[in-house]
């Protein structure tokens, strides 16, 4: 019994004890996208479609999410002269049976003049949040729905799509999170942050 804890002990002690990342990490549930159609301050109409997110810290320690989006997007080929903006929205857009209101809406100025967030996620804990994505309205060509955020562990998902997320074999890699954009037919994956470990 004294060998078995023992063993067990050492383990242990090899596996967190040498400053490598927990096994677990973040599990990013992605829901179905939702829409609603809004109208700049300017009088331009716009359509807005998002995706409910949830992201968990199933590790042992706190993990340090930061996103940030470009100011706007080129559609992808043929269509690269028409634009697009990436935008985080906050948690209350992400809830279930929850009507988006006017004051909602009257918000996302700021959201677009600064599409970051920076936030710390416990062990165990969790953030509620939206990806939304803004076109004009109506589209000249298709729409833009954001359908899956993800941390990139694997160079070879999603091969049929468009990467402008950089392809490397560090060990960066897998603390680079990608968005994967539907564009009809087509789609795109949009680098848009990185997690880090809390003191590691």
């Amino acid at each position: 019994m004294y060998k078995t804890i023992l063993g067990l002990s050492i383990l242990m002690i090899g596996c967190f004890g040498n400053g490598q990342s927990p096994i677990s990490g973040l599990v990013i549930d992605n829901k179905i996208n939702r829409g609603i159609n809004y109208t700049d301050p300017l009088g331009t109409d716009f359509s807005i479609r998002y995706i409910p997110i949830t992201i968990t810290n199933d590790s042992t320690i706190s993990i340090h999410l930061q996103m940030a989006f470009l100011k706007e997007y080129n559609y992808p080929h043929p269509n690269s002269h028409e634009k697009f903006r990436l935008i985080p929205l906050p948690k209350e857009w992400a809830l279930d049976g929850v009507e988006i209101s006017k004051s909602m809406i009257n918000e996302i100025t700021g959201y677009i003049e600064n599409p970051a967030l920076n936030d710390t996620i416990g062990p165990g804990k969790k953030i509620i949040l939206a990806i939304g994505s803004i076109y004009p309205r109506p589209a000249k060509s298709t729409g833009v729905l954001p359908r899956k955020l993800f941390t990139v562990s694997d160079t070879d998902i999603f091969p049929e799509c468009d990467w402008h997320l950089e392809k490397d074999s560090s060990s960066n890699q897998k603390n680079q999170m990608g968005l994967k954009v539907i564009f009809g037919e087509k789609c795109m994956i949009i680098p848009c942050g990185q997690i880090s470990y809390v003191g590691q």
